[in-house]
């Protein structure tokens, strides 16, 4: 992470397998599950606002726009389209460590980027960097995103298991464990979690939910519930997250499944190429409406 031109910061996430009890995390909303967001393709012909730290590695190196997520470090590390451009870091409440200046607090920049000036692109300033977002432009809100319970009463086919004591002691662990080992190799297995605020474990599988309850009954007497839904398989979702990361020209920023069971792909900009890629790549595992395509940088619309 150290040369001048840095990958951006890519937060990857496999379809997760949540025992531990789930809070509310904030990021991006899900989608529905079985219905994808529709991509909102850009053009990279008109203005685009976006929203991230800035970055110097030393202060002959070009300054970068680092979109998407950044590692937690001292100073953080992270990447992107160099900034072009009437930018001084006069303009920003900046840090110094070393030959490092950075923001703390991400800045709301206005321009126009170019994917071929360099390996990450350039971004253009048309404006000064803010905190606040460009008048008459509305910047989306974080979203919680939720760990629902599936089924309202998780324990109707264990009436004899006391679960406050289960849930409290080393046998509950023991469950726990074991569920871990099965439960990815169910047929259909798509997705688990524990409900917000716990201790019921959520499964989502594509085929046969009896035939997975009827399997983890066989090692896990606590609260759970099983769901089927037409959603990919945890193996194909991996696949095909794997398909994308062996490519090193789409500029993803982050690359998730969870809850929604969809593969989510964060972009720099999510124009008809990159978007087309994305979904060529991944087409042997995923339906389009199976990936949800999220760009960083988003369209200046007219009167903004």
């Amino acid at each position: 992470m150290m040369p001048t031109m840095r990958m951006p910061a890519l937060l990857v996430v496999l379809a997760a397998l949540a025992l531990p009890a789930c809070g509310s995390a904030t990021g991006p909303a899900p989608a529905d599950p079985g219905e994808a967001t529709p991509t909102d393709h850009v053009s990279l012909d008109e203005g685009l606002v976006g929203r991230g730290l800035l970055m110097q590695d030393s202060p002959g190196a070009a300054v970068e726009l680092c979109l998407g997520p950044s590692a937690s470090s001292y100073p953080p590390q992270c990447g992107g389209p160099t900034l072009e451009g009437d930018f001084s870091w006069d303009q920003v409440e900046a840090q110094v460590e070393g030959d490092v200046t950075w923001t703390e607090e991400p800045y709301w920049v206005v321009g126009r980027y170019d994917p071929d000036d360099g390996s990450q692109g350039s971004f253009t300033l048309v404006r000064a960097p803010s905190t606040d977002p460009p008048a008459g432009w509305t910047a989306p809100e974080p979203t919680s995103v939720q760990f629902p319970q599936l089924c309202e009463d998780p324990t109707a086919d264990v009436p004899e298991v006391d679960q406050v004591a289960r849930t409290a002691g080393a046998g509950g662990m023991t469950e726990e464990q074991a569920l871990m080992e099965l439960v990815r190799t169910l047929d259909g297995y798509v997705s688990s979690w524990v409900s917000d605020g716990g201790p019921t474990f959520n499964v989502v599988v594509s085929r046969d939910p009896e035939g997975a309850r009827s399997s983890i009954r066989t090692v896990f007497s606590g609260p759970l519930c099983v769901e089927q839904r037409d959603l990919p398989t945890e193996v194909d979702v991996r696949a095909a997250q794997q398909a994308l990361l062996d490519r090193d020209d789409l500029r993803m920023t982050e690359l998730s499944s969870g809850v929604s069971g969809l593969l989510d792909v964060g972009v720099v900009v999510a124009d008809t190429v990159t978007v087309e890629a994305i979904h060529d790549t991944v087409g042997d595992w995923l339906t389009p409406q199976q990936v949800v395509v999220r760009g960083e940088l988003q369209p200046l619309r007219q009167g903004s």
